[in-house]
């Protein structure tokens, strides 16, 4: 019940326009610990897991941006926090790095990095993700 809950909040949260000329994007992805649905707003994340139930919200950062070399567009990095439905893991803070690559309606993408594990279990994880994104 707590996770249908969480779902349904989640899902109205994403409906909720934050503003009509902010940049949009939903993907689909495949990664660990889970898989599934991202939808996300300007620099803002939020990824819903339904293979292994699960959240997360990043917030993504601009490598090009942040040391100035327009070169570097593709890269970009993230730092965030998810809940995972784990018999082992649970809450996690996680960073890392991502590389996108967009053609003409979609956007391939790659991700790799750390998730520290805080509850139940102090644990460190290295998380990898792969997915589609499309513009709207």
């Amino acid at each position: 019940m707590a996770k249908i809950k969480i779902t349904i909040m989640f899902i109205s949260f994403l409906i909720y326009p934050f503003n009509s000329f902010a940049k949009q994007q939903g993907a689909i992805f495949l990664g660990s610990p889970m898989s599934g649905f991202q939808y996300q707003q300007d620099d803002l994340r939020f990824s819903l897991g339904v293979k292994d139930f699960g959240f997360a919200f990043d917030q993504m950062f601009s490598v090009a941006t942040l040391l100035q070399k327009p070169n570097l567009e593709p890269l970009y990095v993230y730092l965030g926090a998810q809940v995972v439905d784990d018999h082992k893991h649970k809450v996690a803070v996680r960073s890392g790095i991502g590389f996108q690559q967009p053609f003409e309606k979609i956007i391939l993408y790659a991700e790799l990095g750390p998730s520290l594990y805080v509850l139940e279990d102090v644990d460190m994880k290295l998380e990898a993700s792969v997915g589609i994104k499309i513009g709207f």
